[in-house]
């Protein structure tokens, strides 16, 4: 678990004294943007999306998490509220590390320190990159980012030796920042270049390399 990766044995011993286990069925609201931080997550099994709604009024996803991630520790760090909205999609069993918890456990252990900022500085470096992308890639370019993105995230099922993401075309747009008309319209052309397959709410990745080949403008 990235969190506590090479902490000592003791620091261990007191995270699992301290966390409380949460079952959460699926579409819940785990915290809303703007509520009071009160404890990290951390997943052990399950999906969350953490999005965010901009000015006017369109909602943008952040990110699909899955385990071994955790989330919502910006605004214990911050003594902040909540800079996104969690929710999941299926069922989702997490543990809540409370704030004075968490706050004792970075101040006696430097390595969980270390690898929360580690955590941070990954995750400015992917929005970076992110927004570049979505900044200058047409709309076919940025739903290969989308798909890629989460099949190199591991956020797939396998169906058949092919890797299958199961959101719909509201759900991809608001990852690529685009509306849901443009996302089907990047959609068929995908397929017509054999790269994926489209069902209803679903969407197999056939051909990995060819999506980051388009992704590139190398076809």
């Amino acid at each position: 678990m990235p969190l506590f990766q090479n902490a000592p044995e003791r620091a261990l011993e007191i995270a699992a004294a301290a966390v409380r286990k949460r079952v959460y069925e699926p579409n819940t609201t785990v915290f809303q943007e703007g509520d009071k931080g009160e404890a990290l997550y951390i997943l052990e099994s399950g999906l969350v999306k953490l999005s965010k709604v901009d000015l006017g009024g369109h909602e943008k996803t952040l990110a699909i998490l899955q385990t071994p991630a955790y989330f919502g520790e910006m605004a214990l760090l911050g003594e902040s509220t909540r800079s996104a909205t969690a929710v999941t999609l299926g069922v989702v069993n997490a543990y809540l590390l409370f704030n004075d918890d968490f706050r004792k456990l970075i101040a006696d252990y430097p390595t969980i320190s270390l690898n929360l900022n580690a955590t941070l500085a990954e995750r400015l470096r992917g929005m970076d990159d992110e927004s570049q992308i979505l900044s200058y890639k047409d709309a076919q370019g940025r739903v290969a980012y989308v798909l890629l993105r989460l099949f190199q995230g591991g956020v797939v099922e396998h169906d058949n030796e092919r890797a299958l993401v199961r959101l719909t075309h509201q759900e991809l747009a608001n990852l690529a920042g685009t509306s849901r008309e443009t996302v089907t319209r990047a959609l068929k052309a995908l397929e017509s270049e054999g790269v994926i397959e489209t069902r209803p709410k679903e969407v197999f990745i056939t051909d990995p390399q060819g999506l980051d080949e388009i992704l590139h403008g190398i076809r």
